[in-house]
């Protein structure tokens, strides 16, 4: 029979903890330079995406943001949408909307025709239309009735 060393398992506790923070450190190192950027962002805006045969759609709610302050860029497959909302200059009033600079990061699928893709902002919902390519677009297939 085996005696209970309690110093033995706070050691191997040790341990463990000890590769999984060498493991979270060096994945913090590799990370790109988005994930440093998303640290840096203040709020992140809501967004829905739809889809229906044609395109994919993406509604981003950013209320009260000057349209000159937005930038929407496409890089690897990858849409950004940043901007600013500033905070007023007299603070004494209640604030309940996020203020300060915004990131959001959405993946396109390969079916989306990147050189097509466009914004409209209305009503404080940024719309951005990623158009998919014809040939990936669903065809419908006509069936044939024989007697």
């Amino acid at each position: 029979m085996s005696q209970w060393n309690p110093l033995h398992d706070l050691v191997s506790l040790q341990d463990r903890m000890n590769r999984l923070f060498e493991d979270a450190s060096q994945r913090r190192a590799s990370e790109t330079d988005y994930s440093s950027e998303l640290q840096r962002a203040d709020w992140q805006p809501l967004a829905d995406v739809f889809e229906d045969e044609a395109e994919y759609t993406v509604a981003i709610d950013v209320p009260g943001i000057d349209r000159s302050t937005l930038e929407i860029s496409v890089d690897e497959n990858k849409l950004t949408v940043k901007g600013t909302r500033p905070a007023p200059e007299n603070t004494q009033h209640r604030l309940e909307c996020p203020r300060g600079s915004f990131l959001r990061s959405f993946s396109v699928p390969a079916a989306v025709d990147q050189k097509e893709i466009k914004a409209d902002y209305k009503d404080g919902v940024l719309l951005v239309h990623l158009p998919k390519r014809p040939e990936r677009q669903p065809q419908k297939v006509k069936i044939n009735i024989s007697s």
